[in-house]
């Protein structure tokens, strides 16, 4: 997002962005959690420190789109434990259509881009900008956070498909428990490659686009 200084509501708009999208996801995954039977879910959770996770907002400020905390849940069943861990990326993509057909209301032309397509600032009148640009990087947020690499979403889910095995727990230890799992994430959000994009960037850009391209 330091990209985007120069832009000044361009960058306001990600980093609002960035901190709706954990926000909302944080929450989404706690309030599901209780309404499942987990009543201690995210006890005391709506301060909006405790769904920022530190390289996450590193890896924002530097690049896009980053990620936020995960509540901690005590839910026994597999199925319930999915259906937790999914409505996260649920709400954060529902927050950022929802910002999106606010943008095409006030008049924004119909646009299919990315997190980083934004980095270089939005040629639009400020309202229009602000709101493109909310909702793309909380789309962002919600692909990123399918990713399976702890500590994002999309570990949690391997977690419940994975065997246990020698082999898994093994690789848990290192990408988890010695943080191996962020520090590839940070490489790949981070460093570019061949065209110059960093791979996770592209990747998360590849799959936000058509999510835009979804709002008439």
């Amino acid at each position: 997002m330091l990209r985007a200084l120069g832009h000044p509501i361009s960058f306001l708009g990600l980093v609002v962005g960035f901190l709706a999208g954990i926000f909302v996801l944080y929450h989404a995954q706690a309030l599901t959690a209780r309404l499942l039977g987990d009543r201690m879910a995210a006890r005391g959770g709506r301060d909006l420190r405790r769904t920022v996770d530190p390289f996450g907002a590193v890896a924002a400020a530097i690049s896009v789109p980053g990620w936020g905390s995960l509540p901690e849940t005590n839910l026994r069943s597999t199925g319930r434990r999915a259906v937790v861990l999914l409505m996260g990326p649920v709400a954060a993509a529902a927050v950022g259509l929802a910002a999106l057909v606010g943008y095409r209301a006030v008049g924004g032309p119909h646009v299919v881009v990315g997190p980083g397509d934004l980095l270089g600032g939005v040629p639009l009148p400020a309202g229009q900008t602000f709101l493109l640009c909310l909702g793309v990087e909380s789309l962002g947020i919600a692909v990123l956070s399918l990713v399976p690499l702890p500590p994002l979403t999309g570990w949690r889910l391997l977690q419940l498909a994975s065997s246990h095995s020698l082999g898994w727990q093994r690789a848990r230890y290192w990408l988890e428990e010695r943080n191996v799992g962020v520090v590839i994430l940070l490489a790949l959000l981070i460093f570019p490659l061949g065209r110059g994009v960093p791979l996770l960037v592209e990747l998360v850009d590849a799959i936000t686009r058509p999510l835009t391209d979804l709002v008439p």
